[in-house]
């Protein structure tokens, strides 16, 4: 008999975010969902400061917004806007009161070392959705697999006139290398089931988002942190320039810029969260 997995929906996420009692992963998760972040995000070497969310409002809807640093974009920051209104978003105000009356300058630090503070949220996570699976589809990864000297079966020179050897496997396979000691393969991982860590709360919120509230490709991008091409092909890459800031650029107009990004998708997330469940 095949083994049945099952998948978190949306309410079961934010039950058993939760369910965890201490405070300030508890409050973590919560920001790591809504904002589908990476756990360095939150967590880690990208971890928000107290001063990182501002109230505000888009055509008098009161909102909450967190400045997001996104990880995988050297921390260029991208905003996270939800309804303050519990009605519509039942987290915004519960992570927007304990950031602001926090006592440290980084409230979901676990650790004064980042990486330290990473690992226990990710240890965090994977109990706190122990008996919950994620789907993984199939991909290629390139993996570093030494060779010996007998296996090169032709020497050449790369455009730059750097030596190469062809190295050929025992299956048969070969490649091209530079390196005298190691060949990098292709090798497909199949598609498989994994349990839950914390990215999960980035995978099943985007699905949220996308299925229930409409997000197009574009939407996904700017409170997502993708680049806008991996979201939507239609975007122009002009456009990437617009998207997210960089804090080395900041002034004082940038909390205007980045509601102006957030503008575009906050009237979908107005609807009750009850009618979602």
């Amino acid at each position: 008999m095949s083994t049945r997995h099952k998948t978190p929906l949306d309410y079961e996420i934010r039950k058993r975010i939760l369910s965890v009692e201490d405070d300030q992963r508890r409050h973590g998760f919560m920001l790591e969902y809504l904002a589908l972040g990476r756990v360095s995000e939150i967590f880690g070497k990208y971890m928000p400061c107290k001063t990182d969310v501002i109230l505000t409002d888009f055509d008098g809807v009161e909102a909450v917004m967190f400045i997001i640093k996104t990880a995988k974009r050297k921390g260029m920051l991208r905003p996270v806007a939800v309804p303050l209104n519990k009605e519509y978003e039942p987290f915004a105000e519960p992570v927007y009161e304990y950031m602001v009356n926090s006592r440290d300058e980084y409230p979901f630090a676990l650790h004064e070392n980042v990486e330290t503070s990473k690992k226990y949220a990710m240890t965090a996570a994977k109990k706190m959705f122990s008996g919950y699976w994620w789907p993984m589809i199939d991909y290629t990864r390139s993996t570093a697999v030494p060779y010996t000297q007998d296996m090169v079966i032709k020497q050449d020179f790369t455009k730059k006139g750097q030596d190469q050897y062809l190295v050929q496997f025992e299956d048969g396979s070969r490649v091209w290398t530079t390196n005298t000691e190691i060949a990098y393969v292709n090798v497909k991982i199949a598609s498989r089931w994994k349990p839950c860590t914390s990215h999960v709360n980035r995978k099943r919120r985007t699905l949220t988002l996308a299925m229930n509230y409409l997000f197009d490709g574009l939407d996904r991008a700017i409170i997502g942190g993708w680049t806008e091409k991996s979201q939507d092909g239609s975007v122009a890459d002009a456009l990437k320039h617009y998207m997210f800031l960089d804090l080395s650029e900041m002034d004082s107009s940038m909390v205007e810029l980045l509601k102006m990004l957030a503008k575009r998708y906050f009237k979908k997330l107005l609807i009750p969260y009850s009618n979602l469940i």
